[in-house]
């Protein structure tokens, strides 16, 4: 079984915010369980913010691809994740302008013929040549995934084609790849979250975003 953990969240201090796992447990479809609201400030400034999770495992797992299976609701909001370098890392440590990151996007044009999809937005800085993207039907159930043979803006050619029916307004994302991971053993995971200027509030319906995590059993 998987579970989403908390680290300690001080979206005022940088040295505080992030580090090790803590026992509060991330509830899925409760409201800012996964990240706090936004304050109406920093909607109206614009900003990004980073607070970091873990995913923790009560048995041996192998092969884990971590993906924003539906990026957010929001026309204001994004969020991309990234790997930890270490449990003790806290945002101050991060090398926020050279960190890799993975993110989510919709499939807006398909061509088969040459290996290649459209997405809705430019996925340079977060798709990558060597990566695997991970598709979702509309039930944001995986379908399957494709190795990227190189990214032009929102133009993505893959090495192969899969042999399942990738269609238009599927949702797609660079998936973030660990070899294993131990039972009771956990990892982290940070998102950055980018807020546009003047965002508008969305509290009913709230904003929403899903992560999905896929493996096989050791």
């Amino acid at each position: 079984m998987i579970n989403f953990y908390r680290s300690s969240y001080d979206e005022f201090n940088s040295d505080n915010n992030g580090g090790d796992i803590t026992d509060i447990v991330i509830e899925s479809g409760v409201l800012h369980s996964f990240i706090p609201r936004v304050r109406p400030r920093m909607a109206e400034n614009g900003g990004e913010r980073w607070f970091k999770f873990f995913i923790k495992t009560d048995i041996d797992i192998i092969d884990i691809g971590i993906d924003v299976a539906k990026y957010t609701s929001s026309e204001d909001e994004e969020i991309y994740i990234a790997l930890e370098a270490n449990h003790d890392e806290v945002e101050s440590d991060i090398d926020k302008d050279n960190i890799r990151l993975f993110g989510g996007f919709r499939v807006v044009d398909i061509d088969i013929d040459n290996l290649q999809i459209t997405a809705d937005r430019d996925v340079s800085n977060f798709v990558k040549a060597g990566d695997w993207v991970t598709f979702y039907d509309n039930n944001i159930s995986r379908v399957t995934a494709m190795e990227v043979d190189n990214v032009d803006e929102d133009n993505i050619t893959f090495k192969n084609w899969s042999d399942k029916i990738i269609e238009i307004d599927y949702t797609a994302s660079s998936s973030l790849l660990i070899s294993e991971l131990e039972a009771n053993g956990y990892i982290g995971v940070w998102i950055k979250q980018v807020i546009n200027k003047y965002a508008k509030a969305m509290e009913n319906p709230a904003d929403s975003f899903v992560i999905n995590v896929w493996y096989d059993k050791k």
